[in-house]
């Protein structure tokens, strides 16, 4: 079992309402606290804590729930004449897309244990007899659909399991007379192209279709043989005179359900960590070959390329989006390859069309991955690398240009302020030495970084103001201004030193500029300057008037 837990707070609003997932944390307190908060804004709802622990041996979350309150728990008042329909209503409703998702949830274990996808169970009579005979793992689902429809319908949960039960036994007679009909076809021994000449002229053009790719696929038992299958496939259809649509829609279909099936494209992309397997599922949504991957991902890859996949290509951007809002780290040992990687995510997944990628569900998918960075042990692993206070101020604040959402940044800001406000970091920059003037520099460019950066105006404020602080204090301990001033050199070089100290970046905006030139221009309202100024305009003075002019800029 991994040691990846975290906690689930859900918010049922009212009776009638559903449950919806509130937020995610990783401490207990925190959810049992968020929990307790919105029984006290919603009277009339309830609330439940779950703990969801990640285990790696099935790649599942286990759930436990630890906390359910609520005025009335909103228990379900059930009318024993309420006799509605299940969602299904005959076989036919089995093979819709909704349908078979429901299925893959459901029949997740036997699926998974069968190695077959819910398509291929809806068009192959062997299987649908053995999950029949398997009584236990069919009547399992069936019971799991019919608790949730019965919760939405407001009716008997046992109405509910025994319509779903006959539903399921017609659609295994539904496969039996299909074959004794002639309604199925075998695959082709010369491949897809003439299987798919032969679907078309059948009076079932797509039922026949997927009856002969499915007999074909049980002889393969891997998911990256079944995957590369079906992927070489896709390129004989793109060639194939096909009107309808027929071959594309069939194969969309079945690397669709595969791909939505996480153990089944984790298995054909090897990504030992989520990172990995995202960077390289992204790779294979823009019709990339991924690094490192198996074949069978490099032929999805060539596949979706052609953009007639649409089925597959939402599969996969829906596992992007589950991952990337879910509470597991992309590299939770490996800091700066996920901030690295979530920029790449980011800059490959707004290249794809909006439809299937919209911005602003990529904008919240982002702030949420962005929150994960900003977590305490986060921010810690990133400071490690840091040999000293400069650094890690400097690290901090370039740290801002990989996350986004407004109170992401507040929440750095928060950070960096702290960091400022430590007397490690006031004692560090001011300690003296030969070297002072290039640690203050570190102030000035992270001053830089902080005013064209992404933060709130008044964040913004605060930690150039901070910044500058720090810089006049460091130089009004170690008499920097005034060093330079017992200089045996003319008031004229004092005062252009002085001037330039901003505009070479070794002194700070603010307090810290404004001193270094009141300095200077108390050098410059001497007699002895004027009367150099009046004998030799040219020369120095030149300089001396831009350094006044961008001086009185920056008051400005």
């Amino acid at each position: 079992m991994s040691a990846e837990i975290h906690f689930e707070v859900f918010v049922k609003k009212n009776r009638k309402a559903g449950w919806h997932l509130e937020r995610a944390f990783e401490g207990r307190q925190e959810a049992l606290d968020l929990a307790n908060a919105q029984l006290t804004a919603l009277p009339k709802g309830s609330v439940r804590v779950t703990k969801e622990s990640y285990d790696e041996a099935q790649n599942s979350f286990l759930t436990v729930t630890i906390f359910e309150e609520g005025a009335e728990r909103h228990k379900r008042v059930i009318s024993a004449n309420n006799k509605m329909e299940p969602t299904c209503n005959s076989p036919d409703d089995f093979y819709t897309v909704h349908t078979r998702r429901t299925l893959g949830r459901a029949l997740a274990p036997w699926l998974r244990q069968n190695r077959v996808s819910a398509l291929e169970l809806l068009h192959r009579t062997d299987l649908a007899e053995k999950l029949a005979a398997a009584g236990h793992d069919r009547q399992h689902a069936i019971q799991k659909v019919a608790i949730a429809q019965a919760g939405a319908m407001e009716c008997s949960v046992q109405h509910i399991v025994r319509r779903l039960t006959e539903l399921a036994d017609q659609a295994t007679d539904h496969l039996r007379s299909a074959k004794t009909q002639k309604r199925t076809l075998d695959f082709n021994k010369r491949g897809f192209a003439a299987t798919l000449v032969q679907a078309i002229e059948h009076k079932e053009p797509v039922f026949a279709l997927n009856c002969a790719l499915a007999g074909r696929m049980a002889g393969i038992k891997d998911w990256p043989e079944k995957i590369s299958f079906l992927a070489s496939c896709v390129s004989d259809a793109l060639v194939e005179s096909d009107d309808d649509n027929v071959g594309l829609g069939v194969l969309d279909a079945f690397l669709a359900d595969m791909t939505a099936l996480p153990h089944a494209l984790d298995v054909c992309i090897n990504g030992e960590e989520l990172g990995d397997r995202l960077d390289r599922i992204t790779d294979i949504l823009c019709g990339k070959a991924p690094d490192e991957a198996s074949d069978s991902a490099s032929m999805l890859a060539i596949a979706i390329s052609s953009g007639k996949l649409p089925q597959t290509q939402s599969a996969l951007i829906s596992r992007v989006f589950k991952e990337l809002l879910g509470p597991r780290r992309l590299y939770p040992t490996r800091f700066v390859d996920e901030v690295a990687l979530n920029r790449s995510l980011a800059n490959r997944l707004v290249t794809l069309p909006s439809a299937l990628a919209p911005p602003e569900q990529l904008g919240e998918a982002f702030i949420i991955r962005s929150s994960r960075l900003l977590e305490s042990d986060s921010i810690e692993r990133l400071m490690m690398s840091a040999e000293n206070p400069g650094e890690e101020v400097h690290t901090l604040i370039g740290f801002e240009q990989s996350i986004v959402g407004e109170h992401n940044k507040h929440r750095l800001a928060t950070f960096i302020r702290a960091i400022l406000g430590a007397h490690k970091t006031e004692r560090w920059f001011c300690n003296a030495g030969n070297a002072l003037f290039k640690r203050l520099s570190i102030c000035t460019h992270a001053q830089n970084l902080v005013l064209k950066g992404g933060f709130e105006a008044e964040d913004k404020a605060g930690i150039s103001a901070r910044l500058d602080g720090l810089c006049y204090e460091a130089l009004r301990q170690n008499k920097a201004l005034e060093q330079i001033e017992c200089r045996d050199i003319s008031p004229v070089q004092k005062a252009i030193i002085l001037l330039k100290l901003p505009d070479q970046g070794l002194i700070t905006m603010g307090k810290c500029a404004e001193e270094a030139s009141r300095r200077a221009m108390r050098y410059l309202r001497t007699n002895e300057v004027r009367t150099a100024m009046g004998n030799d305009p040219g020369g120095q003075f030149k300089e001396l008037g831009a350094l006044l002019q961008r001086a009185k800029e920056r008051v400005a």
